[in-house]
């Protein structure tokens, strides 16, 4: 596949131009990263903004009794890198590649040589980062305010897609996570995570079966 059509597959770059994204498709360049291996690594320096167009990653960081939590996972389409590039200071986590990744790597001066002639990345970056400002706000606000088994249930409601089933449509997770995977999002223990699942089940908010998990309802 051509890398402008690549690209094109890239939500953030859904309303660029064509003219925008075939200069964007000359600077980028391919990378490719195995399963298991570190695309980059907290404190590197920053020079690029990556497009991950095939495979999955998880951003992570290491607690200081070496702990890995995981803040986010990253599939096709996502993009990472933006703040370094933006603030000149180093990778604020790390990233790696939880499957074979292939990704396009846009280097910091040529993004900004890039944004400078033309509006449309930028506005799209803006647009995006003050979408992400928005959820971090909402889970510092879960940190701070819901337990164990809310921030559960609202983690699993944010990881489940719409399906439909007969006449109605569904919230479903199709590959669960391990109660080890949970408790590195939501910050707890996999025992605490354990007995949230076990009540969340009991008071009709899921549904599970093997690895599948359906989201009924979230918790008053």
């Amino acid at each position: 596949m051509a890398i402008e059509d690549q690209l094109r597959e890239i939500p953030l770059l859904n309303d660029l131009d064509e003219v925008e994204i075939l200069k964007l498709s000359a600077l980028v360049k391919e990378r490719r990263s195995p399963k298991g291996s570190y695309i980059v690594y907290v404190q590197d320096p920053g020079p690029s903004i990556m497009f991950l167009v095939q495979g999955k990653a998880k951003v992570t960081l290491n607690s200081s009794d070496g702990k890995e939590i995981v803040l986010y996972n990253l599939t096709k389409g996502d993009f990472f890198g933006e703040i370094a590039v933006l603030t000149g200071e180093d990778r604020s986590a790390n990233v790696v590649a939880t499957s074979d990744c292939k990704l396009l790597v846009l280097d910091s001066a040529d993004f900004k040589r890039h944004v400078n002639e033309n509006p449309g990345l930028s506005f799209a970056l803006m647009k995006e980062l003050a979408l992400r400002l928005r959820a971090a706000s909402a889970k510092i606000g879960d940190l701070a305010l819901y337990d164990v088994y809310r921030r559960v249930a609202r983690t699993l409601k944010s990881m489940a897609k719409p399906e439909v089933e007969g006449d109605e449509e569904a919230l479903v997770i199709d590959e669960r996570p391990t109660h080890q995977e949970l408790a590195n999002m939501v910050g707890t223990s996999r025992e605490m995570v354990t007995r949230a699942l076990k009540g969340l089940e009991e008071d009709g908010c899921i549904t599970v079966e093997s690895k599948r998990i359906k989201v009924i309802k979230m918790p008053i």
